[in-house]
């Protein structure tokens, strides 16, 4: 299995390209980007695998408990009830935390930019120097 921020890079390296051409808020790109799975309410398509990722990424897990409950006041999943929709939470708060340190997307934070395959192809560059933390 891929450690956490690997996953988190691959979402955001894979989702880039669907994505050429159309004009996004910076700070939504995460949420654009992970639209998809957050829709469907699962990563994985699979309960028992979303539990072996969880298990996988037990640190993190627990820091994005924690920074759930530190930002949010409360845990809308709960990963031991419903694991799928927790990975999904938890892999949305890394891509977010990812692109949030690409110098590309920080430098116009509250500005919409346009995704071409310049743009696209510089932030894939700057997610492969970050990891993703809570």
């Amino acid at each position: 299995m891929e450690n956490f921020s690997d996953y988190c890079r691959d979402t955001i390296i894979d989702a880039l390209d669907s994505y050429e051409g159309q004009t996004v808020y910076s700070c939504d790109l995460a949420y654009t980007l992970t639209e998809r799975m957050n829709a469907d309410g699962t990563c994985t398509y699979s309960r028992a695998e979303a539990k072996d990722y969880i298990k996988e990424w037990w640190d993190e897990a627990g820091e994005y408990w924690e920074y759930e409950n530190g930002n949010f006041g409360e845990h809308r999943w709960n990963p031991f009830d419903d694991p799928e929709a927790f990975m999904v939470c938890m892999v949305i708060g890394g891509v977010a935390s990812m692109l949030s340190q690409c110098a590309t997307i920080d430098e116009s934070w509250n500005d919409e930019i346009e995704l071409t395959a310049d743009i696209i192809e510089k932030i894939k560059e700057e997610v492969a120097e970050v990891t993703a933390q809570f």
